[in-house]
């Protein structure tokens, strides 16, 4: 009886295998997924991002959905190709359609201002280039290409009002610093568990966090942008250092920082220079530490190159003791 039960159960299975494969969509791979761009535009315009959308028509001819995986484009503007990335996502075609999909990437909204030579409100031309990777059934990833001309108009930046003054986007640019970058600034830095360390421009709060986690010490973020006094706050939280790190929505230009025995920061050359009086007032022995920029003529005692495994690039860290050169 065992022997015609394990029969019968076998051929059951046998029968719903050979019924699913009769149900299984017949896809005629003559026919191709097409991609048409219908637009390209501006979304939400945040104090230091933009978004990109990209409205993209897919025509799926196939009874399966197809996941577009990644999205590959190029921005040409008279020639030159000011912005290019690569975005991951799984976005879904459905079957047997043809559907606008609107795929969105952000970018930092100055740098795009820097790369176009442009201001808001101008009107520019533009070439984009795009290359779509679809997920198809039972076979590789196919890419799918579609360009289209048109001109835009570049969208007016956000500001904010802190202190009586504002800022706008080309002020206020948040790039993270790679941690090992930072573990190696405080390293360059000396930083010991009695020192008071200012960042200015604090960003996430890593440069923070770290240090008081690593060594000990007090330290306290300045950054003007309120989402990034949110994210540092945040972070203090996530690594339970709020007896050591104080977070602040403030304009470093009006800090007195004569009470740090530490400043780190990462900014834009021009604000390194101006910061010039206020460093000027640290007492003898501080240490300044700058990621990337020098600032201005003065001669750094110490300059280090190292390699990010994070980001897979050099960066350099400029130091320099009080009092200034």
């Amino acid at each position: 009886m065992r022997v015609i039960r394990r029969l019968i159960f076998s051929s059951t299975l046998m029968i719903i295998f050979f019924a699913a494969c009769d149900t299984a969509p017949d896809i005629q791979y003559d026919q191709k997924p097409t991609a048409r761009i219908q637009a390209m535009r501006f979304g939400d315009i945040e104090l230091d991002y933009a978004t990109v959308l990209f409205d993209v028509e897919i025509d799926n001819p196939y009874p399966v959905s197809l996941p577009v995986r990644r999205l590959r484009y190029a921005l040409i503007n008279d020639g030159r190709t000011f912005l290019t990335a690569t975005i991951f996502n799984n976005v879904i075609v459905p079957p047997n359609t043809k559907n606008v999909l609107t795929l969105p990437d952000k970018v930092t909204y100055a740098r795009l201002l820097r790369a176009l030579d442009g201001v808001p409100g101008l009107k520019i031309p533009f070439k984009a280039e795009l290359t779509l990777s679809l997920d198809m059934p039972g076979s590789e990833w196919i890419d799918l290409h579609a360009e289209k001309e048109g001109s835009v108009v570049l969208p007016e930046r956000p500001e904010i009002n802190v202190e009586g003054k504002t800022y706008n986007a080309v002020d206020v640019v948040f790039v993270a610093t790679p941690q090992d970058v930072v573990d190696k600034m405080l390293e360059l830095a000396e930083v010991k568990k009695d020192d008071l360390l200012y960042d200015l421009g604090c960003g996430d709060g890593r440069i923070v966090v770290t240090a008081a986690s690593r060594y000990g010490c007090r330290a306290e973020g300045f950054d003007i942008d309120p989402r990034r006094v949110e994210e540092s706050l945040e972070n203090v939280r996530k690594n339970n250092v709020g007896h050591l790190v104080k977070i602040e929505q403030k304009d470093i230009f009006t800090l007195d920082l004569s009470r740090a025995d530490v400043i780190t920061m990462f900014l834009l050359p021009s604000l390194n220079a101006n910061l010039i009086p206020q460093l000027e007032k640290l007492q003898p022995g501080s240490r300044i530490v700058s990621h990337s920029f020098a600032m201005g003529q003065i001669k750094p005692d110490k300059v280090v190159t190292m390699y990010s495994r994070e980001d897979k690039s050099e960066h350099t860290i400029y130091l320099w003791v009080t009092p200034l050169r």
